[in-house]
């Protein structure tokens, strides 16, 4: 499934990225003690296996989205090819955000029906944040990925260069 191309800026995935950490840090926080916290049982050893295991599949999923962009063509003039390239990249950015959301969304379902209080939202959190944030930030790791996708019939995106000069 090719990645959708978004109108964005380096600045505005850099910005919806650290929103979108954020927002779901403060959310899991604010669930957390809406449960009653650490009050209630902890949750059987599966369960909890479970839901790490969820999380690493997000993973999984959320760290091969570079590979559904198709190459950029090389006879496109420099300039729209760095700004498609940044739109394909936050396209991207949001499709990574999906795989690694789902998870904790079923963290939040399984803290409200399971009677585990706040625990879920702790046993996911954790791993499923730091996934979250090293999946969606513009990091060179994340950048050079999807570039050398985009370069890989000779066009030059500067997708890179793009998100370090800003």
């Amino acid at each position: 499934m090719p990645s959708e191309e978004f109108d964005a800026t380096p600045a505005e995935v850099r910005n919806f990225a650290l929103l979108q950490v954020g927002l779901t840090a403060g959310f899991f926080v604010l669930l957390f003690f809406m449960l009653g916290g650490a009050a209630e049982d902890y949750p059987p050893l599966w369960l909890s296996v479970l839901l790490v295991a969820l999380v690493a599949v997000g993973a999984f999923f959320a760290d091969r989205v570079w590979l559904s962009s198709s190459p950029l063509p090389a006879d496109v003039a420099d300039p729209e090819v760095r700004e498609r390239a940044v739109g394909i990249f936050a396209g991207q950015t949001v499709r990574k955000l999906i795989y690694c959301e789902a998870p904790l969304l079923f963290a939040v379902v399984v803290g409200f029906v399971g009677g585990y209080g706040g625990w879920p939202l702790v046993i996911a959190g954790f791993p499923g944040l730091l996934v979250l944030a090293w999946e969606v930030w513009p990091s060179l790791r994340n950048t050079s990925m999807t570039a050398a996708m985009l370069d890989s019939q000779g066009a030059e995106s500067h997708l890179v260069e793009s998100f370090l000069e800003s």
